[in-house]
């Protein structure tokens, strides 16, 4: 008889795979903005950055609801509300100075870091096998805030660089991630197919 165990993660990641993939893709489309198509004033980068991180906490708090089972939808949620919070603060800000939204995105970065460690600490004991892509992406999230936090920057091009370096970091992580939760998916199905078979 097959593991129900085995055949509940699989239903699971066969369910849920699109999620960091959405996320993923919308930090791709943020990397790509700030990199590729530079703006021109700090107005337009505080509603961009804004949106996008407003965005990326929406899908955090479904992602938290949705995936409940691997990792809880404390710290997830948390994290979520926190991130949109941010977003709002920059979008609400009428004259957010480059300081400002340098210091905000770093804590975004920072926070996107250690709920994506606690999550994958989490997923680790509950034996979910893509662990590792949400501690690989909170471990560059928090390295990357650290750094951000410890070199501040005034500059305008050089605030939207960092931030469209790390989005697209990150968004490939994701998107990679939930492609191979899909493969890891299918390949325990096959698992599951064959002991029942034998």
């Amino acid at each position: 008889m097959a593991d129900p165990t085995v055949t509940e993660v699989a239903a699971q990641l066969r369910r849920f795979w699109w999620l960091p993939v959405l996320r993923g893709a919308v930090l791709l489309v943020l990397g790509l903005l700030m990199l590729f198509h530079p703006l021109d004033t700090l107005t337009a980068i505080v509603w961009i950055v804004g949106i996008f991180t407003v965005l990326d906490g929406v899908l955090a708090i479904i992602s938290a609801f949705l995936d409940k089972r691997d990792t809880g939808i404390g710290w997830p949620v948390v994290g979520g509300l926190l991130t949109i919070a941010i977003g709002i603060v920059l979008l609400a800000w009428p004259h957010a100075t480059v300081a400002v939204v340098f210091y905000m995105v770093a804590f975004w970065v920072i926070l996107l870091g250690v709920i994506g460690i606690i999550g994958s600490i989490v997923s680790h004991k509950k034996d979910n096998p893509t662990w590792f892509f949400p501690l690989m992406f909170g471990l560059i999230s928090l390295v990357v805030g650290l750094l951000l936090v410890t070199n501040p920057q005034t500059s305008l091009t050089v605030v939207m660089v960092l931030v469209g370096l790390f989005a697209l970091v990150a968004g490939v992580v994701l998107v990679v991630g939930g492609f191979a939760a899909r493969s890891i998916a299918g390949k325990l199905e096959d698992e599951t197919k064959r002991v029942i078979e034998v």
